[in-house]
């Protein structure tokens, strides 16, 4: 989502470049956005459909900086078997490589152990979800793609993928966004900001309607041929302790969340944007208990079996 044509927005897709340019940003601040939140949810519904206890081979699709890899090795290297594989992949090299680097990091800091004999078994590759060969037919028996799919530049050529490579009656789980709170509030940021810019303003990239809800991603893994289909919503939102702190970490991320507007203006007008990203979440968002604005942000999270 590096070019400045706005039309190329609206279906937010995002090319592995994009991701390489954040990469080293994302995997520093990745415990500060929502993205990790439904991933708690998918490995539950992983281990509760097909134990993880009997996996013979886990994929992660779209690993990013090794989110749900890291969150699968924490919470099951005890019972997982001695000789489980655990596959990494992303079409961006940038995430492969901050996938190798936490590898080490943890290998190092570990004493022994099945949490550090899990992370030995960690190979990080780079892979694009619409092609994933070398992986053969029926080799998978876990497969979790968090945030994926519906960035891909085909969708169901994904789907196809990730159920080729499952093994018969293994188990792959899913995540897309329904709503993003903090995607609407820029918009409405850069609609008071750009006609002040004497600028046209472009158009927010879009999630497609078939990837926002429980009935379109059920859909969507039915026609690639998953049974045992189950869907739910998700609540991930982002909490702002310090509303300028949370303006200014975003517009300056690099994340394709913001290069729409970000790559076609200079640092002053993005300042401007980040002014108004403020005011806007103080007229439209709520405060929790502590006195921190929520920005709303609902998952759809999906499993499926072949």
């Amino acid at each position: 989502m590096s070019t400045t044509s706005a039309t190329k927005h609206v279906n937010f897709k995002v090319g592995a470049n994009d991701w390489n340019k954040t990469s080293a940003n994302y995997a520093a601040n990745v415990s500060r956005t929502p993205m990790s939140i439904p991933i708690t949810r998918l490995i539950e519904l992983l281990d509760s459909h097909s134990s993880l206890s009997s996996a013979t081979s886990i994929l992660d699709i779209g690993c990013g900086p090794g989110s749900a890899t890291s969150q699968i090795i924490s919470s099951h290297h005890a019972t997982l078997p001695t000789t489980t594989q655990l596959l990494a992949t992303d079409f961006s090299s940038g995430m492969v490589g901050a996938v190798s680097q936490a590898r080490a990091s943890k290998l190092n800091e570990l004493s022994l152990g099945t949490e550090k004999e899990a992370w030995a078994r960690v190979t990080p590759l780079v892979m694009d979800a619409m092609n994933l060969a070398p992986l053969l037919d029926n080799s998978t028996s876990h497969i979790i793609a968090n945030f994926v799919f519906f960035m891909v530049e085909d969708p169901a050529k994904a789907l196809k993928e990730t159920y080729r490579v499952l093994k018969p009656h293994g188990v792959g789980a899913c995540s897309s966004w329904s709503r993003l709170q903090w995607m609407e509030s820029l918009a409405i940021a850069a609609s008071r900001t750009f006609p002040k810019l004497n600028k046209p303003t472009p158009e927010m990239p879009t999630v497609s309607p078939s990837w926002t809800s429980c009935e379109g991603v059920s859909e969507q893994l039915k026609t690639a041929g998953f049974k045992e289909i189950h869907t739910e919503y998700v609540e991930a939102p982002i909490v702002m302790p310090d509303v300028e702190q949370f303006a200014h970490f975003f517009l300056t991320s690099g994340n394709p969340a913001v290069t729409w507007i970000t790559d076609i203006l200079d640092e002053q007008e993005v300042k401007e944007v980040e002014k108004e990203l403020v005011q806007v979440v103080r007229e439209n968002c709520e405060k929790n208990d502590e006195g921190a604005y929520v920005l709303a942000g609902t998952a759809v999270v999906a499993i499926g079996r072949k």
